[in-house]
């Protein structure tokens, strides 16, 4: 691992985003975190943390098309290992570093998952925020690492996936903190609005993908996209 992509997507939240920001490290381990934030349809958020010196690198879409398509446009081109995270999060001291040990660890020849664990969240999918190997991304049509179909509920089958090939580890030094408004009511915003207004659209098609025993990248090749 020569350097590691962490793609975050955002919307309409530019204090969240800088709060998020403020905990990731310039490396990890020695290894070089190159940052690229999506703005999601947010013209006024990318203009605003154009020069922000955290940052590698600032892209805008104009048509605002959800998390799901952001992460993917990212991962096609990552050209090493990444993380996948969320503007709503804080990685805690030391946290991406035990993930690429993690890594070194369990997966030495990076054809895995290394899923982070979140502070006072409940029950929430391993694979939310995780650190995946270039191996394990092949493994994907095109290297999307998220099922087109979906808005923003799209980890389950990343995790289905990694659990089936044997290739998933929850790393509990890992540790962030997802400022959810399950547990943070004050933290309810027109992102998480806009995400709940898909959100039956996304369950629906999860279930009927699981109950026909499909997992993206694994049994099921078809990209709903193209």
């Amino acid at each position: 691992m020569k350097r590691l992509d962490l793609i975050i997507p955002t919307r309409n939240r530019p204090e969240k985003l800088k709060r998020t920001l403020g905990t990731i490290p310039a490396s990890a381990g020695g290894i070089p975190i190159f940052t690229t934030v999506v703005c999601d349809g947010d013209v006024q958020t990318s203009k605003a943390i154009l020069e922000d010196p955290r940052i590698s690198r600032v892209l805008f879409i104009r048509e605002h098309s959800g998390s799901v398509f952001c992460r993917n446009l990212i991962t096609q081109g990552a050209e090493d290992a990444l993380i996948y995270g969320t503007d709503d999060i804080a990685f805690q001291p030391g946290a991406i570093e035990a993930a690429v040990k993690a890594m070194a660890e369990h997966f030495p020849d990076e054809d895995g998952i290394i899923g982070f664990s979140q502070i006072g969240c409940g029950v929430f999918s391993p694979a939310g925020c995780a650190l995946v190997g270039q191996p394990f991304l092949r493994r994907y049509p095109g290297r999307k690492l998220f099922y087109p179909g979906y808005f923003h509920f799209s980890c389950q089958e990343v995790e289905n996936h990694a659990l089936t090939v044997g290739r998933l580890w929850l790393e509990p030094r890992a540790e962030l903190i997802h400022f959810h408004p399950m547990n943070n009511g004050h933290e309810m915003d027109q992102t998480h609005v806009d995400a709940r207004k898909l959100r039956e659209q996304d369950r629906a098609l999860s279930m009927a993908r699981k109950a026909a025993g499909l997992v993206w990248g694994l049994t099921d090749q078809k990209d709903p996209s193209r």
